[in-house]
């Protein structure tokens, strides 16, 4: 696979952070949006389908007062979730935690996307991959995607959505900050050169770093750079 280098574990020094006034607050519903629309927001497709895959899902949202991204929660996430709640350290707040979604937008989802087969393919091959045989024994490596032997072997088709999602993705971070995420069930392989969401955030991110187990090749995480 000449699209990935292996690369060895970074020397980092980590900080520990200062204490700080820890709160809770429950987001309320503004109920502008009484039904899910899945079919054309990517965003609710991407917070939900976890939910579908795991029975106890949490899903955490950076958020660094983020007033679009606080909106979005008051005005569409509760109306997904009984659980929406920000996370503030002295009074800033820092994560929105979406817990126990709701039993008739699962079963909405279940229907209208999952059986209907309109589920986006990004989100479809991050978290609906198949299930493989996992191995007991660990051996962790990294790998650094060759991003210029990777375009030239894929063909991305660019959609409007595509933009929406990577600036939920990326946007509560810092510009230039490590961002980590977890795909389901990705074994790595020259299948990747398939892959929709590989291809679409090879297009977007400056450096992307898989975390691989060679005992068994489960990529259990991507972690990638914000190229703007």
């Amino acid at each position: 696979m000449d699209w990935l280098i292996e690369i060895p574990f970074p020397n980092r020094e980590y900080q520990i952070e200062k204490d700080g006034d820890f709160s809770i607050k429950k987001f309320a519903s503004r109920d502008l949006q009484a039904h899910p629309d899945f079919i054309r927001d990517i965003v609710q497709q991407w917070v939900v389908a976890p939910f579908v895959v795991h029975k106890n899902a949490v899903y955490r949202v950076p958020a660094q007062d983020d007033t679009e991204l606080v909106d979005y929660a008051s005005t569409i996430f509760t109306t997904l979730f009984n659980k929406v709640r920000g996370i503030y350290i002295d009074g800033k707040l820092e994560e929105i935690r979406l817990e126990d979604v709701m039993p008739h937008v699962k079963d909405s989802f279940t229907d209208l996307v999952l059986n209907a087969d309109k589920l986006d393919p990004l989100v479809k091959d991050f978290y609906l991959q198949g299930a493989f045989e996992r191995s007991n024994q660990v051996d962790v490596k990294l790998f650094q995607l060759n991003k210029e032997q990777y375009i030239k072997q894929t063909t991305y088709y660019p959609k409007p959505d595509h933009k929406r999602l990577w600036n939920f993705i990326r946007k509560p971070y810092k510009i230039g900050s490590d961002i980590s995420i977890s795909p389901e069930n990705w074994v790595l392989s020259d299948r990747l050169l398939e892959s929709p969401f590989l291809i679409f955030l090879s297009r977007y991110a400056s450096e992307i770093v898989l975390t691989v187990n060679e005992k068994d090749r489960n990529v259990a995480l991507i972690s990638f750079k914000d190229s703007c």
